[in-house]
Formats: structure tokens, C-alpha cells, sequence
């Protein structure tokens, strides 16, 4: 459970009290959000308005603690802002496939992801793995790359505020994390026209590809993984078909669309305050 929960509680109990308050959830690590105690949990939750970003956390927390003011409003994307076509980032001058995040322990997995590519074909496709993102676990990984003798092949580009041009130009994305919310990671790269590749880990995934705008696999299954990534590596009529759909795949999590469901949420939630 995280360090602040009772402190915002009690901010909420005393300062709070007489406005309306929307608790989010936005992860399936629900120890995050909530006491241990179910009990507890249902006690100071059962009767506020909780928003999730799946079906599946609105399911999970109605099954676990009995909740029912619970909606589900996605993570959006400003589909407006994101052009077709970005220029090769600099220092990339070979194919490459993508993955992002924090080099944090636990949630990412990227030293799983970077022993499945290395058990792929596309190392020796000369398809390289970048990674973007920074964090405790990058001299560890670089370590990693060392061992497998993959220092030529695997790049970390670092912490990439607008990571545009790399989805772009990247043959897919991959993403192999222990758990989510709604990654925004995959609504970025399906925005730029870029399929994905992922394991099926609660939550998001599922919800975001559909089988026509990339290849999901069972959670934690990383010779599958390795197989999904060879496939599209491999299949170049596959990702032309996978790349046409992406963007329309997402539209209904479009910031215009988004929007108006918050705004009916927020009006439906103070009328009956």
C-alpha cells in the first residue's frame, strides 16, 4: 500500500468533506490503492465514486470488495497531435524494434525482454532492440547485454520525452510488463501507425489489441514472446496489414471521445451528491 494513503484519507475525511471526491485506480497492483484489509477497504470505500481504467480492475474490485460506484474511463489520446511520418532518430542507422518505460524492478521486465530477443531471430535479422527510459536497473541491464554478447544489438537511448519518432520508425513495439493499468505505451505506438507486441498481463493489453492491430500473448509466456517477435519481424506483409488499422483501432480512445465521457461521469456523480 503506498506511504500517503492514510494521509490523503484524512485529508479527505476533514478537509474534504462536503465535496465531491472520484478516487482513480489506475493500476491492477490494487496493494497500491487499497489497505490489505478487504475489510477495511470496504469500509472506507463502499460508498465512493471509484473510476478504473478496464473492465477488468472494474471487475476485479467488484468481485474482491464488493464495490459498486465503480466506472471505467480509459486512458485517451490526442490522436490529432501525432502525424503520420517522423524522421529516423538520431543514431538509429539499422531496423529496430522498440520497448519503454522505467529500468525499474518488477514492473517492465525488460531483463525478460532482453533474454527473449536474444533468443530470437532478429538479432541476426539485424534488427536491433532500442529501449527508452532510465532508472535504477540500467547499469544491470547493460550488464545483461554484455553477458549475451549483445553490446552491438540492444541500444538505451535514455529518457525520451516525446518518443514519437522512435514508435514511428520502429517495425513494432514490445511490451512484456508484470502488470498495468492502460498502457499508454501501446496507445502511442498504435497512434503512430506502429502495431505492438505484448504479453497479456493484467491490465490493458487485451483491451487495446484486438488481433488487428498487433499480437498479444499469454502473461509471462516468454518463448511465445520470442515466437510473436519473430513472426512480425519476419512477416512483412503481416506488419503492412498490422500498421494499416492501428491508429482507427484506437479512435474510441481518442481525447475528444474521452473527454465527454468524464464529463458525463462528473455531471451524473455531483447531481446525486
Amino acid at each position: 500500500m503506498r506511504r500517503s494513503f492514510f494521509k490523503e484519507l484524512l485529508i479527505q475525511l476533514f478537509l474534504y468533506l462536503d465535496i465531491l471526491s472520484v478516487y482513480m485506480v489506475r493500476s491492477s497492483f490494487l496493494n497500491y490503492y487499497f489497505p490489505k484489509n478487504n475489510l477495511l477497504s470496504k469500509i472506507l470505500f463502499k460508498n465512493e465514486q471509484l473510476v478504473v481504467l478496464t473492465e477488468a480492475t472494474r471487475k476485479v474490485l467488484k468481485d474482491i470488495y464488493s464495490f459498486h460506484a465503480i466506472h471505467v474511463i480509459p486512458n485517451s489520446i490526442d490522436l490529432n497531435s501525432y502525424a503520420k511520418n517522423y524522421p529516423m532518430p538520431a543514431g538509429i542507422d539499422s531496423k529496430f524494434i522498440v520497448a519503454s518505460g522505467r529500468l525499474e524492478r518488477g514492473v517492465k521486465q525488460f531483463d525478460k525482454l532482453i533474454t527473449a530477443y536474444s533468443q530470437s531471430k532478429l538479432p541476426h535479422l539485424k534488427i536491433d532492440l532500442v529501449i527508452l527510459g532510465q532508472g535504477e536497473m540500467l547499469t544491470e541491464l547493460q550488464q545483461l547485454v554484455k553477458t549475451l554478447n549483445l553490446e552491438n544489438n540492444v541500444k538505451f537511448a535514455g529518457f525520451i520525452e516525446s518518443p514519437e519518432a522512435f514508435m514511428s520508425n520502429a517495425l513494432f513495439t514490445v511490451l512484456c510488463s508484470a502488470y498495468e493499468g492502460f498502457p499508454r505505451v501501446i496507445l502511442e505506438s498504435l497512434a503512430c501507425g506502429t502495431p505492438v507486441v505484448a504479453t497479456d498481463c493484467p491490465t490493458g493489453p487485451a483491451e487495446l489489441i484486438d488481433g488487428t492491430n498487433g499480437i498479444l500473448v499469454p502473461h509471462q509466456d516468454f518463448e511465445a514472446l520470442t515466437a510473436a517477435m519473430n513472426t512480425l519481424a519476419e512477416n512483412e506483409l503481416l506488419r503492412t496489414q498490422l500498421k494499416a488499422v492501428s491508429r482507427d483501432s484506437i479512435r474510441k480512445f481518442d481525447t475528444a471521445t474521452v473527454s465527454k465521457d468524464w464529463q458525463q461521469f462528473l455531471e451524473h456523480s455531483y447531481e446525486h451528491s
